[in-house]
């Protein structure tokens, strides 16, 4: 009797779902690259905020990672033209079409882009260093998919 008492017992705490504390010790965290892409990408946002959407943003994002996979990884290279048509949407508006920009806010668009692009090429860059193979690995694998946007390397 004592026994089944005792495996009831057992049973029933079992039974009751961990506490969030419990839960917290068992879940692995993050990898650093995952991280260091988030940080990347929310210092991305701020220096960007207001002159560009998140269309934007992610576009810049997949450029500078496409270019940091060129940069280490054998055979990857960009395509010019591809990376040209692909930056130039920075002078669209949300909805796809040409925004009226004069000759100042262009430049200002420009720099801002430029800044984001230099910001996510040198995350990527920092995050291929982690494990290089995996990273040339994953950009192989990306680039088979053929399902990524905005994607610029040559063919």
């Amino acid at each position: 009797m004592r026994t089944l008492c005792l495996a009831l017992a057992c049973a029933a705490t079992l039974s009751f779902p961990l506490s969030a504390q419990t839960a917290r010790k068992r879940t692995a965290p993050p990898p650093a690259t995952v991280n260091m892409d988030l940080a990347v990408t929310d210092a991305v946002r701020t220096v960007l905020a207001g002159q560009f959407d998140e269309g934007h943003i992610a576009m810049l994002q997949a450029l500078g990672h496409q270019q940091a996979v060129a940069a280490t990884c054998p055979g990857f290279a960009i395509d010019p033209r591809a990376f040209a048509n692909a930056f130039d949407l920075i002078y669209d508006g949300a909805d796809g079409k040409p925004r009226s920009l004069s000759g100042a806010q262009r430049t200002e668009i420009e720099r801002k882009a430029t800044l984001g692009l230099g910001m996510t090429f040198g995350g990527q860059i920092a995050i291929s260093a982690n494990d290089h193979t995996a990273f040339c690995r994953a950009a192989t694998q990306e680039r088979a998919g053929g399902k990524a946007a905005h994607l610029v390397w040559a063919k």
